[in-house]
């Protein structure tokens, strides 16, 4: 019998619907270590994928474990493991945890106007309140470039002037990395709830240009929103 939801919900509690009713408790077993735990609480799951059976076999599922809603709302409780529902290659559940840190999630990039304008939303940290920094920290040699932002509960929103970045550029290539910062805390940005993969490649945001320097936002391997500063060669 197939199930046709398998979800981990805010309380790590893992919820399975059935077409029908059915006996018999789910076992979850560690795909490295072969540890098996037989209880739909996931406290203290060590990180890692789990497998899950039924009856002693596979726990076939037809929901792909992915709710952008969903996950919005999952991270938007403190926590430092995530836990995730998805459907593996053959169609069975598995149970995916990492552990996190809280950041940033974006949602929205806009560039333009000789500004980048970032919104978001706190995920896996404390909501907050009142007047923040948008700040860019470059990965070499310069001192961080910061624009007004603002948090409102876990909403973010900020915008950051690109200009000072291309001040006194000598490399023909710089890298800016995306925080916001507020009462002395800074959160990475980032983009990692959605089903996107393989950003850096596959999504693109427009140029501006000052001068000579093209500054485009970009997401690196790991997802983090970053900005690069490239100084274009003059046409001959």
């Amino acid at each position: 019998m197939r199930a046709v939801t398998s979800r981990v919900d805010g309380n790590d509690v893992l919820s399975v619907e059935w077409p029908e009713p059915v006996d018999g408790e789910i076992v979850l077993r560690h795909v490295e270590t072969g540890e098996e735990r037989g209880d739909a609480d996931l406290t203290g799951l060590r990180p890692g994928i789990w497998m899950a059976s039924h009856r002693g076999e596979p726990l076939a599922t037809d929901d792909p474990g992915f709710s952008l809603d969903g996950l919005l709302a999952y991270a938007g409780t403190p926590r430092d493991r995530e836990i995730r529902a998805f459907r593996t290659s053959v169609g069975t559940l598995a149970l995916a945890v990492r552990e996190v840190e809280p950041y940033v999630e974006v949602t929205a990039v806009v560039s333009d106007g000789g500004v980048i304008e970032v919104e978001g939303m706190i995920a896996y940290g404390e909501p907050a309140e009142g007047p923040a920094r948008l700040v860019a920290v470059a990965r070499k040699g310069r001192q961080p470039v910061s624009g007004s932002a603002v948090f409102r509960g876990r909403r973010f929103e900020g915008s950051l002037p690109i200009a000072p970045m291309t001040e006194a550029q000598v490399r023909r290539r710089t890298f800016w990395d995306l925080h916001a910062e507020t009462a002395g805390l800074r959160l990475p940005l980032a983009a990692r709830l959605d089903d996107i993969t393989d950003k850096k490649t596959r999504v693109r945001f427009p140029a501006q240009r000052v001068g000579q320097i093209r500054v485009r936002p970009y997401y690196t391997d790991t997802d983090s929103l970053a900005v690069a500063l490239t100084v274009e060669e003059q046409a001959s």
